[in-house]
């Protein structure tokens, strides 16, 4: 109960900030829900809208429970590193999050605390995510059909290269 208001209250904060489209991406994150995104090849479809290299690329994954399985993918959350006060409790939790990025990349349908909260402690200027997922989270949210790689990044481009960043 307590972890629940914690996240909503990040979530409002949240949601009163500027939305900031870059002029040009020099950094991006990905929060990745490994139960519909693992094995996806996320750096050679930013590379092709950004040409950033793999270095500037960030990858925070989340599975709901850890598995011997999943172990290549680091920095991995689960379940567990949300404290019952609502803070995260992760060895790699201060690398990720202490860094700013320009575009942050929500790929997960749908919401739980965990999610949200890694979400909403990321510092992203320009947020992107699903309809799906908790409306603070995303200034872009595409539709469920895009489920694929392929299909996500042609939508995200057609709808970024049209949003107008002069105020």
């Amino acid at each position: 109960m307590f972890r629940k208001r914690v996240v909503e209250k990040a979530l409002t904060e949240l949601s009163q900030r500027t939305m900031v489209k870059p002029e040009s991406v020099r950094s991006v994150a990905c929060l990745i829900d490994l139960n519909i995104l693992a094995g996806m090849d996320l750096d050679r479809h930013i590379y092709e809208l950004f040409h950033i290299q793999k270095n500037r690329i960030s990858k925070i994954y989340y599975a709901p429970k850890s598995s011997k399985d999943l172990r290549l993918y680091r920095p991995q959350f689960n379940n567990r590193h949300l404290h019952w006060d609502g803070t995260l409790l992760h060895p790699l939790k201060k690398k990720v999050l202490s860094k700013k990025y320009d575009l942050l990349f929500n790929f997960f349908w749908k919401d739980n605390l965990v999610l949200q909260s890694i979400s909403s402690q990321i510092k992203a200027g320009f947020r992107v995510g699903y309809v799906t997922a908790d409306h603070r989270l995303n200034d872009l949210m595409l539709g469920e059909e895009n489920k694929t790689a392929e299909q996500f990044f042609n939508t995200f481009n057609t709808f970024f290269s049209k949003i107008n960043t002069d105020e």
